[in-house]
């Protein structure tokens, strides 16, 4: 990134009118409050349903399957690529049983009795979030472990379904198929949360609701896909732009129309293919903001990569080391194994005492995501992060986290424009040659 400008510049003369501003958080205030009602209590509920009792009669059983020698000789010789992934079988395969089921019931139901009662569509919520969160957080796990990784599957997987989480049950999880493959690897990685990213924060306070209010609106086009095609197509990434348009029409016509036509309820339809849109579009902007939270800017406006994202040890919700966010971005992106994580971490651990490196211990990265909302930076120092120097006093921690937290590299407005002077500059510059 280019050097920051100060946070308090004036936004230049291409600023975009007030109205804008206020339009894109009330779009923000739709979600969230949307997400509030329909969404919040199932979240909550089903988060603490298992941890103050049923994952004592749940872990046991879940601990039995994942240790099958059956269940990981099949996974291993005929669905992954390399037996290490056969970690994931036990989690996928109740995640896939979970989603169909739900999906068959609600689907049975309306077809049957022309309706979905309130009761039914509040089961079907609790059971697309899952015990603990455990199916919303491993649907996203799975889509986004496939984007990254095109062998993870045996080569007949790959050419009979494919990516199943990210292109099939993704659908009833907000997600545009191929999503991970093109935007999240192309865009996101290649820019590491940087300007153009479709995902970027730093022209926002991360401590301030308001400014949260404005980044869903950018998470929601992200999630929709159209953010991501129009970086494709200005930058002549045509084998991307294709392959995320296939997604946008499987997403937007061929899946939410027949459904339509077959239900005949338009309600139904917001249930289970709208509705998880919007509640993943309000998650991965608060998982996103707090993943991205904090920066600190070198001499010359470069990110201090150990800072810009951060790892969360002994969280009680990690997901196949989806917590590692700093590991994931700046060491491998497809590996989940601890170990490897841990001797990565032993060995930059110079590094990450000398910058202060964002790392925290048990918590939710959601629950460090509101406490980043409230401006409960202390409560984080105290708490949940992690001084590897052992120079730094609470209150000193808390000082640095708010700092981090607010720095940006441009203003609201200045970010805006820096985007509309790019993409005229793309435009008007030869049409790249097709990938």
């Amino acid at each position: 990134p280019s050097a920051a400008p100060s946070a308090a510049a004036a936004p230049s003369a291409a600023a975009p009118p007030p109205r804008r501003h206020s339009l894109e958080r009330a779009f923000g205030v739709l979600l969230s409050v949307n997400f509030l009602v329909f969404w919040a209590v199932p979240i909550f509920g089903m988060g603490q349903a298992y941890h103050l009792g049923l994952k004592h009669v749940l872990r046991p059983l879940y601990d039995r399957l994942d240790r099958s020698a059956a269940l990981r000789r099949f996974a291993a010789a005929y669905v992954y690529n390399k037996p290490a992934h056969a970690d994931f079988a036990a989690t996928a395969v109740l995640t896939f049983l979970s989603t169909t089921v739900a999906f068959g019931v609600a689907l049975r139901y309306q077809l049957v009795h022309g309706h979905l009662p309130w009761a039914l569509h509040a089961a079907y919520n609790c059971a697309w979030v899952g015990i603990g969160g455990r199916m919303m957080g491993s649907a996203y796990t799975f889509a986004h472990k496939e984007g990254h990784n095109g062998v993870l599957y045996q080569r007949w997987v790959r050419r009979t379904v494919g990516n199943l989480f990210e292109n099939w049950v993704g659908l009833l999880y907000g997600n545009v198929p191929y999503n991970f493959t093109t935007s999240h690897n192309h865009i996101h990685h290649a820019l590491d949360g940087g300007k153009g990213d479709t995902f970027y924060c730093y022209d926002l306070d991360r401590s301030s609701l308001s400014d949260f209010m404005l980044y869903q609106r950018r998470i929601f086009l992200h999630m929709a896909g159209l953010s991501s095609l129009r970086y494709f197509r200005l930058r002549g990434m045509h084998k991307q732009e294709r392959l995320l348009a296939r997604g946008c029409a499987i997403f937007w016509l061929a899946f939410p129309l027949p459904l339509l036509l077959l239900t005949r309820s338009p309600w139904f339809l917001c249930v289970v293919w709208l509705q998880p849109l919007c509640a993943m579009s309000f998650f991965l902007a608060l998982v996103n903001w707090a993943f991205h939270a904090f920066i600190e800017l070198d001499a010359s406006g470069r990110h201090l990569p150990h800072v810009n994202a951060l790892t969360i040890l002994d969280g009680q919700d990690d997901n196949f080391g989806e917590d590692d966010h700093m590991a994931h971005h700046y060491e491998n992106p497809i590996a989940h194994a601890r170990s490897r994580h841990d001797a990565w971490r032993a060995r930059i651990m110079p590094e990450l005492k000398a910058n202060r490196a964002s790392i925290f211990k048990e918590i939710s990265i959601v629950e460090l995501g509101i406490l980043t909302l409230l401006g409960q930076f202390e409560r984080i120092a105290e708490r949940h992060y992690v001084d590897f120097s052992g120079e730094l006093s609470t209150a000193q921690v808390a000082e640095m986290l708010r700092r981090r937290a607010r720095t940006k590299e441009s203003t609201h407005e200045e970010y805006l424009a820096w985007e509309a002077e790019t993409e005229a500059a793309l435009l008007a510059s030869p049409p790249p040659k097709d990938d």
